[in-house]
Parts: C-alpha cells; structure tokens; sequence
C-alpha cells in the first residue's frame, strides 16, 4: 500500500522523466486539478510505470497516475474494517478520477489508457504537442454559487472536499463549480411532502487557460461531469442528469 492506503501495484518509485512529467503536469492543471507532489494528496500522484512481471509496457507508457482522495477519506478507508463503506467509497472515487484523466488527457496532446476497470491511467508521450493556448474554453453555467439553496451547497462542498476535488470560488478559478437550479423540471427530486426538492446545478470549470479548442473543452467536460458526478453520489449526495430540449444536459445534485 502507498501513501494514505493508495494501492501502488503497477508503478515504482524509479525517476519520472522530467520533461513527460512536466508535460502531464501542465496538462492537469489545464484541466484544474491539484496534483499531489511528494504523493501527499489530494490530486493526481504521478509514479514511474513499473513494467516487471507482466505489467504494462514501460517504454510506451512511462508514467502511471493515481487519484489520491482528501486525507480524512483515505485514513477512513485505510483504517476501515470488512463492513465500513469507506473502502469503496474511496475506490469508486479513485476509478472515476482515473477514468476521466484516460479520457480527457489525448485531447491535451498526450497518450493515455485505462487497460482495467481497476488498474492505473497510464500515459506516454502521445504523438502531438498540445493545442496552444488560445481562447479560454469559458465558463459553465455553475460558476457563479450566488442563489444555490444553502444546504444543497454545503452539501456539494462537503462531498467533493471528501473527494479531494476543488471547489471553483470563482468564475476565475478552476474546480467544482454550482449554481442556483432554473424553475422546477421533470426529474427533479421530489420531497416527502410532494414538494420539488432543493437542487443546484453543478459543473466542472476548468482553469481560465484551457486552450478553447472546441474538442479540448468537450474532452475535458464531459470527461470531468461525469467524474464529478459520480464521485458526489459516491460522498452520499443525490444526482442526476437533466436534458433540457432547448439547452445542453447539465447535472443537477440533491443533498439526501
């Protein structure tokens, strides 16, 4: 086991090459993710990819990349026993975040791959530079938290803490963004009382410098809506996908 419980089977300590590693880097941040240096998390823990004994080849992909959770989330798991549901809740967080870094990092100009639904991210060096900056991919429609139902929102900001995700305090900064929801729909959670609950709608806002490249800010949306998505209903709260027919889907979550 690594640091905070993280399995590192499929990686060593060897050196990371600096250049890749810069280059994977840049790419994180782009996208508005912390990356955990030293693996002390939360964020993206970059390992040497470990090729011994039927692992993964090392010369294609040199770097393997790990998902580390708050430290309160990967202490619970670690310490946790047979009937907690810690251990999953981690899991289930760490598989997304990976997932999603396996989807989004080729439109950034880097090869990445997924070979198990449980194993690491792997990355080489793609076959590409990256999109050079141009201009920002924009804002989602959660950037600004003003109006959000309160409990709904601290809600939000609970889970995605638990999950070592950011949380965007701003339309300038990078991480897990909400908003107020628009008029009650079809589909949104509905109270004991009958009543429409209390919902936000909830978006990943990348860093200001993502390049706007169209397939650049679609990699990284709908990559990370789905991350983040599932990553929320995992920490204990009520999601769901609303697809409105003059609108683009977007995520509504409910504090349970």
């Amino acid at each position: 086991m690594g640091v905070h419980g993280v399995a590192t089977t499929g990686a060593r300590a060897g050196r990371v090459d600096p250049l890749l590693a810069d280059r994977v880097v840049e790419a994180l941040l782009l996208v508005g993710l912390p990356v955990a240096h030293g693996g002390h998390g939360p964020g993206v823990h970059l390992l040497a990819t470990d090729g011994g004994d039927g692992g993964p080849d090392a010369d294609r992909w040199p770097v393997t990349l790990r998902w580390i959770c708050s430290p309160r989330l990967e202490g619970a798991a670690a310490a946790a026993d047979a009937r907690s549901p810690w251990p999953r809740t981690r899991q289930v967080v760490a598989d997304t975040m990976e997932t999603a870094l396996a989807e989004l990092l080729p439109a950034l100009g880097l090869s990445a791959t997924r070979a198990d639904a449980d194993g690491p991210t792997l990355v080489g060096p793609g076959d590409c530079a990256a999109p050079a900056p141009g201009s920002p991919a924009g804002s989602p429609a959660g950037a600004d938290p003003t109006g959000a139902d309160p409990a709904v929102a601290a809600a939000v900001r609970r889970g995605a803490a638990l999950a070592g995700l950011p949380l965007a305090r701003g339309p300038r900064t990078a991480g897990v963004a909400f908003a107020a929801c628009g008029p009650a729909t079809d589909g949104q959670p509905v109270a004991a009382d009958g009543q429409a609950g209390a919902v936000v709608d909830v978006a990943w806002q990348p860093s200001p410098q993502l390049p706007g490249d169209p397939l650049v800010a679609t990699a990284v949306r709908e990559a990370m809506h789905h991350a983040v998505g599932t990553a929320l209903a995992v920490c204990g709260l009520r999601t769901s996908w609303h697809r409105p027919t003059d609108s683009t889907p977007h995520l509504h979550v409910a504090d349970r």
